[in-house]
């Protein structure tokens, strides 16, 4: 794709104008997005296409299934009647009902038992009949096992020779309910500005867009991604906006990323970041998320830069000691541009989001470096792809050819940008305004393979 400037004449006319074929195509804006890699959600999302597919319940909400992990855990109420000593049947209450018979049970000092049964309600949630897998018949069940709040899962099953059937695991997806949110910007551009426009040239096509429009595309972008990172729902369980306007008008937003991940996997360091800080966090990562062979994009501002590139020269050269040949005469160049990382069969890659760094949205400064502390804050995102749908999408909202992810439109004042002789206004304005809008919402599917590392 390439840029160059001209002037407004005869060759801008309607149909070969950016605004006209967005309404027409609206996949060209997945292409305009890519020339602002600097808004990294937004690109990394809509630049690459990574659309969601779920349909809308109602006017702006929507949900996705999260399945997690296959086994999940069971919680004991601390309740257990018996010890199992001599092969004798004990009971155990969990508050779950995820279990089947001849499942075998892990406690947590390593105990396992063997269900005898699929389990009764009972007045603390599921009774299961039980008896230890052992040979030991002197071999009993701690009672601290069972303890209110201590959790147990399933460590395979076993059955009698000739057993009529298996059972299936009762494990049940989480659903996510998210809304979209409607973005806006305007820009007036005037009549003096009208001769200046800026011609686009891909794949043999071009295209023209007033060079006025480049402000607002600037606006709109970072506005619509500080939503997609920090936005948070004003919906309750039921639905109903918590927030209306001064005409009584709700404010439909929805969660933005941070918002979704926030209970998943967080963790702080305090002084600097070192290379130990880094891999017991994806250690935790992969244990939570369970995932095997896994790669981040890890998206951080400069001073979350920064201190990786200090904990990878610190790793790589031990007591800062470097060692080479210089020749006579010879310019050399040194230094080494630190944004991959390999740990325990993942890998991360940093990617710098200015968004952090905003000195006028982030006031708390990091008392030593003078670095906003929110700067610091690295985002590991998985997105990975799985039977495919991406991890992370970004669903807009569109319908027989009508596409809602960016609308840019013109509004006539006293210029029409495509008729000036036209003796209709819509106001007095010596120009006209520009409107670019979009209403689209987040998904991440699987927020356990996420997660945040802050520094204190």
């Amino acid at each position: 794709m390439r840029f160059h400037t001209g002037s407004y004449g005869k060759d801008t006319i309607e149909n070969n104008s950016l605004v006209t074929n967005l309404l027409k195509y609206p996949e060209i804006s997945k292409a305009m997005i890519r020339q602002f890699p600097q808004y990294s959600l937004t690109y990394f999302l809509e630049g690459t296409g990574r659309f969601a597919k779920e349909a809308l319940i109602g006017d702006s909400a929507f949900k996705w299934s999260v399945l997690g992990r296959l086994n999940r855990p069971s919680t004991c109420t601390g309740t257990q009647v018996g010890t199992g000593a001599a092969n004798a049947s004990l009971v155990v209450e969990f508050v779950e009902n995820y279990l089947n018979p001849n499942d075998i049970v892990r406690f947590k000092d390593g105990s396992q038992a063997i269900l005898l049964d699929g389990g009764s309600p009972s007045a603390g949630g599921t009774s299961y009949i039980m008896k230890l897998q052992t040979n030991d018949v002197a071999a009993t069940l701690a009672t601290s096992n069972t303890a209110a709040g201590e959790t147990a899962n399933t460590a395979g099953s076993v059955f009698e020779e000739g057993s009529n059937k298996g059972f299936e695991n009762h494990v049940f997806p989480d659903w996510h309910v998210n809304y979209l949110t409607t973005s806006r910007k305007a820009k007036s551009i005037t009549g003096t500005a009208l001769t200046d426009v800026t011609w686009i040239e891909n794949n043999g096509q071009r295209l023209w867009y007033f060079t006025d429009q480049n402000l607002v595309m600037e606006e709109y972008l970072y506005q619509l991604e500080l939503s997609r990172w920090y936005g948070r729902s004003t919906m309750d369980a039921n639905g109903v906006s918590q927030v209306v306007d001064s005409k009584g008008s709700a404010l439909i937003s929805g969660d933005g990323l941070l918002a979704q991940i926030d209970s998943a996997n967080t963790d702080t360091y305090s002084g600097d970041l070192t290379e130990d800080v880094i891999v017991d966090f994806i250690a935790n990562l992969s244990l939570n998320s369970g995932k095997k062979n896994n790669q981040w994009m890890v998206f951080t501002g400069t001073a979350g830069k920064v201190a990786f590139h200090k904990a990878m020269r610190d790793l790589v050269f031990q007591g800062n000691s470097l060692i080479y040949d210089m020749d006579s005469g010879r310019n050399l160049e040194l230094g080494v541009h630190y944004t991959t990382y390999n740990a325990l069969g993942h890998r991360i890659t940093l990617v710098h989001n200015p968004l952090f760094d905003d000195p006028q949205l982030h006031t708390d400064l990091d008392p030593i470096s003078g670095y906003p502390k929110e700067s610091y804050r690295m985002v590991f995102m998985d997105m990975g792809v799985s039977n495919g749908e991406s991890n992370i999408e970004v669903k807009v909202k569109g319908a027989g050819g009508v596409d809602r992810g960016m609308i840019v439109k013109y509004i006539p004042g006293m210029v029409n940008p495509f008729d000036q002789k036209s003796m209709v206004a819509s106001n007095a304005k010596d120009g006209f305004t520009c409107e670019v809008l979009s209403e689209s919402g987040l998904i991440v599917r699987n927020t356990l393979s996420c997660g945040q590392l802050r520094k204190v």
